[in-house]
């Protein structure tokens, strides 16, 4: 009886664990460091998000698995609606990142400044002090 009380305990808070990330909003995941794995296009990304200092909003950078280039990021949050630009040189914008948090996925719209090329993504949230491995390129 005592082994099923405890089984059923361990059910129960785990599933409210995965309830409660999946509550949690974009906004507040971002309040530190994040790593988001998934597509842009067909390509396999990382991307590595943290708070600006001493200012509102998210800084960081991204990688193509297979490419050693880090393009820089900046943008800000609000809820769970996702808005960033891009650059490759540190300077000029290169490209636009518009998504939304829903499920515990970051999905949307990357395109470049002159919106000629978009292309989908799909990012699984994970946050760094979690365990899960950071690969650089």
């Amino acid at each position: 009886m005592r082994s099923y009380v405890s089984r059923c305990l361990l059910t129960l808070s785990l599933a409210g664990a995965v309830v409660f990330s999946h509550a949690q909003s974009l906004q507040e995941l971002v309040r530190k460091p994040v790593v988001l794995r998934g597509t842009l296009g067909t390509e396999q990304i990382q991307l590595s998000l943290r708070p600006k200092k001493d200012e509102d909003g998210l800084e960081g950078s991204y990688f193509v698995f297979g490419q050693g280039a880090q393009i820089l990021l900046a943008g800000e949050v609000d809820h769970d609606d996702l808005m960033m630009e891009e650059s490759r040189n540190g300077k000029d914008v290169s490209g636009e990142w518009d998504g939304s948090f829903k499920n515990g996925v970051l999905g949307g719209t990357w395109s470049t400044l002159d919106g000629t090329v978009s292309k989908a993504f799909v990012l699984n949230m994970g946050a760094v002090d979690s365990g899960q491995p950071i690969v650089k390129p």
